[in-house]
This record gives C-alpha cells, sequence and structure tokens, in this order.
C-alpha cells in the first residue's frame, strides 16, 4: 500500500496511439517538483523509465505516476474526453497546489461544490487561476489569455505559450466581461479539442 508521504507527487502523461506528446515538458515539471520537494532531480530519465514497462499501443489513456525520491510503476486508463461547458466560481485564497500533489482532497471538496456546473473557477486573492483539473485561458476577440498566477502550471499551458498561441494576463472575476468565450485544457486536453464555451456560461456568486 502506497501513501502520500511516500509518493506525494503525480505526474498524469497522455498517451496517444503509442505516443507520449509533451514528455520533455513533463519531465522539466517532475524535476522541478522533485527539486523543490525534495532537493533532488529524477534521476532516471522519464523516457527511458516509460520504455521500459510496456503499454498500450492504440487510444487514447492517461498514464500515471504517483513519484516521490523513486518513481512507482506506471498505471494506464482508457481516457474519455468530457466536454467544459459551464464553471462556477468560487473562492480558495489559502488552497496551495503549485506542485503537482498526489493529494487532491481540497481540490475535491471545492469540484463537489460546483452545484449544476461542469466544474468549479478557482479564485485566490481576487485573481482567476485554474478549474479544479484544468488551466484555463480566455478570449477577448483577437487574443487567449491565460491567469498569470495560476494553482498550477501545466505542460499544456508551457507548450502553448512557447508556441505563441494564449498570453498570461493577471484576470480578475470583473475583467471577465472583457471576454466572450473560454477554453479548458490540461496534459490530457489537447487545444484543439478542448471545448470553446461562452463566459455567460461562468456561475458568478458574490463572495
Amino acid at each position: 500500500m502506497t501513501t502520500d508521504k511516500e509518493f506525494p507527487l503525480l505526474e498524469s502523461i497522455l498517451l496517444e496511439d503509442g505516443r507520449f506528446p509533451l514528455l520533455d515538458y513533463h519531465q522539466a515539471r517532475m524535476d522541478y517538483a522533485a527539486e523543490s520537494y525534495f532537493g533532488q532531480k529524477i534521476k532516471l530519465p522519464l523516457q527511458d523509465w516509460i520504455a521500459s514497462f510496456p503499454f498500450p499501443k492504440n487510444g487514447k489513456f492517461k498514464c500515471r505516476m504517483l513519484y516521490g525520491k523513486t518513481i512507482q510503476l506506471p498505471e494506464y486508463h482508457p481516457y474519455k474526453l468530457k466536454a467544459i461547458k459551464s464553471l462556477r466560481i468560487t473562492e480558495a485564497n489559502d488552497l496551495e497546489y503549485n506542485l503537482k500533489f498526489s493529494d487532491r482532497i481540497a481540490l475535491n471538496k471545492l469540484f463537489d461544490s460546483r452545484s449544476t456546473a461542469d466544474d468549479v473557477l478557482i479564485v485566490k486573492h481576487g485573481l482567476i487561476t485554474d478549474t479544479s483539473y484544468c488551466n484555463i485561458a480566455f478570449f477577448d476577440g483577437n487574443d487567449w489569455f491565460t491567469p498569470a498566477q495560476p494553482l498550477l502550471k501545466g505542460v499544456r499551458r508551457a507548450f502553448l505559450l512557447d508556441q505563441g498561441l494564449i498570453k498570461e494576463a493577471d484576470i480578475e472575476v470583473s475583467d471577465l466581461g472583457k471576454f466572450s468565450h473560454f477554453k479548458c485544457f490540461n496534459a490530457m486536453i489537447g487545444w484543439e479539442e478542448s471545448f470553446t464555451a461562452k463566459t455567460t456560461a461562468i456561475n458568478r456568486p458574490q463572495f
């Protein structure tokens, strides 16, 4: 039986038809997380570690890996995309998730407060961050902007910034009226396949 103390960190990696996109970004995030948490980088290259175990060659899967000072064996789970079409704003000023921790209790509690929405949109100290599962970007008619201070700097987010497809900006709840649409994305959800929803589908309760 594994524990959060033994394997406090988590990485979710897309496997699609035998390929692992963005693996270099996952390696960079795991190195940063391990060094921040334990003071050391991952000793074994991620690509070599994954290749040393059998994996599905057809279909879309989530490769789930728990790790600490060592890496647990990868697990593969079939993945089916669920479109995120509505969000409920919730405030969580004390929430910390700057590393991808295996303990998601606080995030799951927020997700359970979504009411009839598909997910929550988390606000910290007046700034929009992420949903409980995804980074987010907003469209102003010309460009897509993602929060400059997310809960977690996702690998897909890093890739999209590098490609110039999104830009960073501090976004307050009051700024939502400047945007027409939003998209949610993460390692498992590509930019093109992410559902584009209207910002009017974001529930904005008073804090």
